[in-house]
């Protein structure tokens, strides 16, 4: 092809055709122009579906971890809503004196107050916010939910910290200090739950649940699952 060009270059200049020249030099000009162009889009065109492939393997990637951080939110909730129910319901019975339907209850309530913590999968949300590939993610809002998902979570982490640490640090040990673990010295365990050190500290046990709860029900962590979730749907789903 460039020999073919240059052929005619070649011809319009043996026969003084310049002006013919100049017109068949801009012309050619042109078309190289327009070849560049054309490579150039063909060539962008393939880098875009390049990209939005391997976007679709992040939001997927993204999608599985909070489909299963949403089903562990979930259990936690009502884990944590029945032990606060519990806990309530303890509280309610107390000074337990020696009454036996009271202690009865006692024991029923307690089976309620269980723990959970929240540990979700982040490594596909953090592996995206700490390298380029949060270019790669075309909707905004979703770019917005995945940068603040770390604040959002450390945010619930400080109440569910304070309510872990409160009892690890002040409670069990209190619990191994006061109360016999084998049961045998039923006059002892007695005495240890109508201390009212031990009724106030069940009461400040409530208290960091209830931070918990709050948690849950007033800020953002909940809403930030699901909206994740929603914009890393696939479209045909």
């Amino acid at each position: 092809m460039i020999k073919f060009f240059r052929r005619i270059r070649q011809n319009l200049l043996m026969e003084n055709k310049t002006g013919k020249y100049f017109k068949y030099a801009v012309g050619e000009i042109v078309l190289v122009m327009i070849g560049i162009l054309l490579a150039l889009q063909v060539n962008n065109w393939n880098q875009d579906r390049k990209d939005r492939i391997s976007e679709r393997k992040l939001l997927d990637n993204i999608h599985r971890d909070f489909v299963h951080n949403k089903v562990d939110f979930d259990s936690l909730k009502a884990i944590h809503y029945r032990a606060l129910d519990g806990l309530e319901k303890l509280i309610a019975l107390f000074p337990l004196g020696n009454d036996s339907l009271k202690y009865a209850a006692y024991y029923k309530y307690n089976l309620q107050i269980v723990g959970m913590t929240y540990d979700p999968y982040s490594s596909s949300i953090e592996s995206v916010v700490n390298s380029n590939a949060l270019q790669l993610i075309q909707d905004e809002d979703l770019q917005k939910y995945l940068v603040s998902w770390k604040d959002v979570f450390r945010d619930y982490k400080e109440d569910e910290n304070t309510y872990y640490n409160y009892l690890n640090d002040f409670l069990w040990p209190y619990y191994r200090d006061v109360f016999d673990y084998t049961l045998k010295d039923t006059e002892m365990n007695l005495a240890a739950r109508n201390t009212i050190k031990f009724q106030n500290m069940i009461i400040t046990r409530r208290t960091n649940l209830r931070g918990i709860i709050e948690a849950i029900e007033n800020e953002p962590i909940e809403n930030h699952i699901n909206e994740i979730i929603r914009l890393t749907q696939p479209k045909d789903q």
